[in-house]
């Protein structure tokens, strides 16, 4: 029987032509229902109460190991491990999996495509869940997924927010699960459980027995089908008969289902939906009365020669208040608005003044069941990393008193202002890129406390005030005097929230920086210990938050307030009644879709028009009548470009001077509509040419002043001298020069990915180039530069989507601001950058070195194919990413084990295309390339030349042409990374809810990007196909191509590959894990010994097994242990080690150095690259 509940979903425009419904199976699993009638993509998410909360202590990681192997592994019915991997990857889908500590989801899309009759989504739910029914757990595989989660930890180490993150666990109870490591690597996975003799299979099926049943998951499932139809897709795949609460023991397997009609008895229940809180009765019993945060230990600091930065964690436990769970998620997220608020008078803002921060973050970190973080990050700049005493005094001494405390009616008011935004912005949120990340976030809400997040809320992910509901009295702030009494009530709530959470004595400082650099810092120091699992140093210790030295000098004087929004808000937008009535009627509409005809996606799609043009100027619209998500929203892109300024190093330094000038005199003032839904970027040219760009997003009324404001603070700094003050210009420098030691310091394979870029493209200068012109200009050239910008000839790109009502306002007022002399010579075109491209028969590469924070090393290997506007290269380069996706990860991730990070797939130049594949992993980057020679080799000898023609079609071709069809071309980039990679470089300048706006945003840069580039294919997502040609290909035909253009047997082929190198020497890498290993392993069989007495034996011993184990037990018998169970322990220890190492070897470095002499080899010979500038000028040469 499937009960159904009735629940009213609170639902955006862009989703009220959807129809969504919650129901629950006879076995207790919980599913969401979307029926979309535009959708050409099917999704599904499936999420389970556990995760590596879970662990045995003794295996940090099993969860996640759990995660990894189920999908992998086979099943009873698809014993082949790779058929879910194959099904998704041959139909152009995408998938995924994450563990959290207290769930592991998994989801999945696909083109919504038929394959002869049969619905692929059907075949895929079938394949995900007998996974869930019958999983196969063997050894090669599990194996396999180690290495796998090896090479992902690996990769982790260089994020910093990983390290961050992991840092927080490392001031917890160490008693409590969230304390421990969670990712696991190779030494967890393997040589932990040898020593603790827990073999890892059948921990695995210990934890899949206890906590895969169907009453601890969640599903969602959402495509174009009906909702009946999903529901008999849910009773089918995943029904079941006598299943109840306890876990299934039998050969590992919860049986999901076992119903052989997909026919089942449905009910309808209002009993209340509000008492179902799955995570809760799952983990609550397990934690019992343990806190997250118990001990003294209060700081911790990572060494690191990054940027500073400093986390403010204020551990809320729901056990600790008498506040309802809904009252703590209201107040939280009412704590994240006006902490992290950064507009004139706020805390931020005051930093800012002080030049103590770069940025200003606030979040809300669920750690645990009722245990949360209210988390404030700092970017520092050096001199807000030297004064830490003073970010603290400002904020506990000054914000929170003079400004939360004091300003009671002005709080009232602030709340009831960020209520009525929290709302407006739910109701005009666009629609989201990926359906099944939406999935995987809907699946995951459902283990929430339903009472508290209230079942009509789901589709929100928070709960709504009692305020917001239809009929109730209670308005804006203004809007009555009960409205201002409740309100006022709010406000005292929340500060006492303030009291009893965000003070000195419940605050963790994790900070990351230079030790030496922060008197502060030093004034704590304690002995610094190295992680046995990030490998950073740091130190942790316990200081009194009241006894900090206060600031020596008064500070200046500063009125906090409340920031204003009048101006940004829609009229709508300014009465919560209205609100409240624009909510209610599209959830309305959205409960009554079923009884709609809505037309597809893609027949609705209207193509830009140019509607202006002069020598001057052009302007292009595109109306969006007819999609939902475009609803009383107006997007704005336009480029001011130079037709008489040449491209140089200098002048893309002053223009991102600019730009950093534009935004510390603007984001203060912009802010309030960022914070309702508006978004910005100020953008320089990355073609290297001088152009400065602009996109501007929001409701249509608001976007004109948005642009006007700018435009106009444009020319002020560009003509009124004394806009830019010595100081200012300074700090924009220094901004300037931080952004580009930040991205120095970016994990190696997007270096490597800049790195291609740099070396082909016409004007894309090194970092280096850049750098020394940033030390070069000076105030007085800037002065220069910017007042040639905007006086000189320039040409106007404009381009306006969505509600048109102000398009005209808008051209007619950039028009008049930018008017210049037209130029002396004829004609309007822009002379746009080219790309250099590579002459036949060429195999470069190029060695750069990486951040000496990243142990791993990266590979970008790219192939030329031809000139981008040859569409027959085009096409079957296109059709090369598709086999790319359908092989490359199964080759050299999965069976190779190469690295975890691997990607394979289209890359556009300027004017040329090519294929690239690109890597990060621990082995050496000359064996990466070895393996990828191996890689294409398989593919032309192996792969093609062994096919049928029937195969050929039926394999690639085929499915390709449907992806074609279909539009979904682009959907490959989830296994390629980004085509263009030049149309995906992120502003410098931008507002910090960019990332927020969705598919809708992605369209309009996609068409900003074409209009600049002067490629008008608008019709596709991706490059131009041939259809006609794809339609007669021929195996021999492509395998032709191949040959000549990709084939590391072609005399006639154009590689270059750029390969990024960590500093850390592979022997240095090897002695610290060494060292780290065998000090977790001692002290799990009690042997202590000082940390420089074991750094000492270890780097004598070289790597000697024997010599350590020596040096070990000399050590520990001259301090007094007793020789036999010193000898017994030491034995034990390195039996362990040694199997580890042998294991490690077998797909590690050894075979790395080894296989670097390769198997195959390449018809021209690799030549190194030892001159960046020699080598860009004779590619010039060769063009001309």
């Amino acid at each position: 029987m499937v009960t159904n509940f009735e629940v009213p979903f609170y639902a955006p425009i862009s989703c009220s032509d959807r129809s969504t419904k919650i129901c629950q199976l006879e076995n207790g699993l919980m599913a969401l229902l979307i029926s979309g009638p535009t959708d050409t993509l099917a999704s599904c998410s499936l999420t389970v109460a556990t995760g590596s909360h879970n662990d045995p202590p003794e295996i940090p990681g099993l969860a996640h190991l759990c995660e990894h192997v189920l999908v992998a592994s086979g099943s009873k019915k698809y014993p082949n491990g790779n058929h879910y991997h194959e099904l998704i990857a041959h139909n152009g889908g995408s998938h995924n999996a994450y563990t959290t500590g207290e769930n592991t989801t998994f989801y999945f899309e696909l083109p919504a495509i038929n394959d002869r009759d049969e619905l692929i989504f059907e075949k895929a739910l079938d394949a995900f869940a007998s996974s869930f029914n019958s999983p196969i757990f063997t050894d090669a595989v599990i194996n396999r997924e180690i290495y796998a989660i090896e090479s992902e930890h690996n990769v982790n180490k260089a994020s910093i927010n990983k390290e961050m993150y992991h840092a927080i666990r490392l001031l917890a109870n160490t008693k409590h699960p969230f304390s421990r490591f969670c990712t696991g690597n190779f030494e967890t996975l393997t040589s932990a459980p040898l020593l603790h003799r827990k073999p890892v299979k059948n921990s695995l099926a210990t934890l899949f027995k206890t906590s895969y049943r169907p009453s601890n998951m969640t599903i969602c499932i959402r495509s174009s089908h009906s909702l009946n139809a999903l529901t008999k897709l849910l009773i089918t795949y995943f029904g079941s008969d006598g299943v109840g609460g306890e876990p299934v023991v039998s050969q590992l397997r919860p049986n999901l289902r076992t119903v052989s009609s997909s026919r089942s008895r449905i009910s309808q229940s209002k009993s209340p939906l509000s008492s179902s809180k799955i995570a809760k009765k799952e983990w609550a019993p397990k934690y019992g009365d343990l806190n997250i945060f118990t001990s003294d230990t209060n700081v911790i600091v990572i060494n690191s020669t990054r940027s500073p930065i400093i986390r403010l964690v204020f551990p809320v436990c729901h056990k600790s208040t008498r506040l309802s769970t809904a009252a703590v998620m209201h107040l939280s997220r009412a704590w994240c608005d006006i902490f992290g608020e950064e507009s004139v008078g706020s805390f931020a803002h005051r930093l800012r003044l002080q030049d103590f921060i770069t940025s200003a973050t606030s979040s809300l970190s669920e750690f645990a069941t009722d245990e949360d973080g209210l988390t404030l990050e700092l970017g520092l700049t050096q001199l807000g990393w030297k004064s830490i005493p003073t970010v603290l005094e400002i904020l506990f001494e000054e914000y929170i008193p003079q400004f939360i405390h004091d300003r009671t009616e002005s709080l009232a008011k602030y709340l009831s202002d960020l209520n009525a935004i929290d709302l407006l912005k739910f109701l005009y949120q666009g629609t989201e890129v990926s359906p099944m990340e939406l999935c995987a976030e809907y699946s995951t809400r459902m283990l929430l406390d339903m009472e508290a997040l209230k079942p009509e809320c789901l589709l929100k992910g928070s709960p709504i005030l009692d305020c917001n509901r239809v009929g109730s009295p209670i308005e804006e702030f203004a809007g009555s005097t009960e409205s201002k009494t409740w309100w006022t009530g709010q406000a005292i709530m929340f500060q006492n929230f303030i009291s009893d959470f965000v003070n000195r004595q419940n605050v963790r400082l994790v900070m990351l920086g230079d030790y030496s650099s922060s008197t502060f810092v030093k004034s704590i120091y304690s002995l610094t210990q190295t992680d046995v699992y990030f490998e950073f140093d740091y130190f942790k210790t316990s200081i009194d938050m009241f006894e900090i030295p206060s600031h020596g000098e008064p500070l200046p004087g500063y009125f906090y307030d409340a920031p204003r929004y009048g101006a940004f808000l829609p009229s709508a937008g300014k009465s919560l009644n209205l609100i409240k009535k624009a909510l209610a009627a599209s959830s309305t509409r959205a409960q009554e879709a079923s009884l709609s005809l809505v037309a597809g996606r893609d027949l609705i799609q209207s193509a830009p028009r140019l509607v202006k043009k002069s020598l001057t100027c052009e302007m292009w619209v595109k109306e969006e009548e007819l999609d939902l998500s475009f609803r009383s929203k107006t997007m704005v892109s336009f480029e001011i470009i130079s037709k008489e300024i040449g491209g140089s190093p200098s002048n893309t330094m002053h223009l991102e001077v600019l730009g950093q000038l534009m935004a510390a005199s603007l984001s203060a003032e912009l802010y309030p509509a960022e914070k309702i839904g508006y978004t910005y970027e100020v953008f320089a040219s990355n073609k290297g040419d001088v152009r400065l760009g602009f996109t501007v997003t929001g409701f249509p009324e608001g976007v004109f002043t948005l642009i006007t404001l700018i435009i106009r603070r444009l020319a002020d700094l560009a003509k009124v001298e004394e806009r830019i003050t010595q100081p200012a210009f300074r700090k924009a420098r220094v901004a300037v020069r931080t952004q580009y030691e930040d991205a120095i310091s970016e994990n190696c394979a997007a270096l490597a990915t800049l790195g291609l870029l740099i070396m082909l493209e016409e004007c894309m200068w090194s970092v280096e180039d850049r750098v020394e012109a940033l030390e070069e200009i000076d105030i007085v050239s800037f002065r220069t530069f910017c007042n040639e910008f905007l006086s000189k000839s320039i040409y106007l790109n404009l381009f306006i989507q969505g509600d048109l009502v102000s398009a005209d306002s808008i051209y007619d007022f950039l028009e008049s601001e930018l008017k210049r002399n037209p130029p002396t010579e004829t004609g309007s075109f822009v002379k746009e950058p080219v790309a250099r491209p590579l002459i036949p028969g060429t195999n470069y590469y190029i060695k750069h070195r990486g951040s000496s924070e990243d142990p791993n090393n990266s590979i970008v290997y790219f192939i030329q194919t031809g000139d981008r506007e040859d569409i027959r290269i085009s096409t079957l380069t296109s059709l090369t990413e598709y086999i790319f996706s359908v092989t490359l990860v199964p080759d050299m991730r999965i069976k190779k084990q190469i690295g975890y990070a691997i990607f394979g797939g289209l890359r556009l130049l300027s004017t040329t295309v090519g294929i690239h594949i690109t890597c990060m992993s621990v082995s050496p980057s000359q064996y990466l390339e070895a393996q990828i020679d191996e890689y294409l080799s398989y593919m032309e000898l192996q792969l093609l030349e062994t096919m049928t023609e029937e195969d050929f079609r039926k394999v690639y071709v085929d499915k390709f042409e449907m992806m074609c069809k279909r539009n979904t071309v682009n959907k490959l980039q989830s296994t390629a990374g980004p085509a263009d990679v030049m149309g995906q470089i992120e502003a410098n300048v931008r507002s910090g809810n960019v990332s927020e706006q969705g598919s809708s945003m992605r369209m309009h840069k996609r068409i900003r990007q074409q209009i600049s580039t002067r490629r008008y294919n608008f019709d596709m997502d991706s490059e131009p196909i041939d259809a006609t040609m794809l339609r007669t290909l021929t195996l021999k035909q492509y395998t032709s191509f191949f040959r000549e253009k990709i084939s590391i047997y072609s005399s006639t082929r154009s590689k270059l590959s750029i390969m990024v190198e960590s500093p850390m020497c592979a022997q240095q890498i090897s002695q610290k894990r060494l060292y780290l290993q065998v000090e977790g392993y001692l002290k799990v069989k009690g042997l202590r010994i000082p940390k420089s007495e074991l750094e000492r034996i270890v780097e004598a011993s070289q790597g000697n097994q024997q010599r350590l184990l020596k040096d070990l037990l000399k050590h520990f018998i001259s301090n007094g242990e007793t020789l036999k169970v010193c000898n017994l322990a030491l034995k034990e220890v390195f039996k362990t080690l040694v199997s580890s190492m042998r294991s490690k070897s077998s797909v590690g470095e050894l075979n790395s150095l080894n296989g670097m002499n390769g198997k195959v080899i390449a018809a021209v010979p690799l030549v190194q690259i030892t001159d960046f500038n020699e080598f860009r000028r004779s590619l010039l040469t060769d063009t001309k």
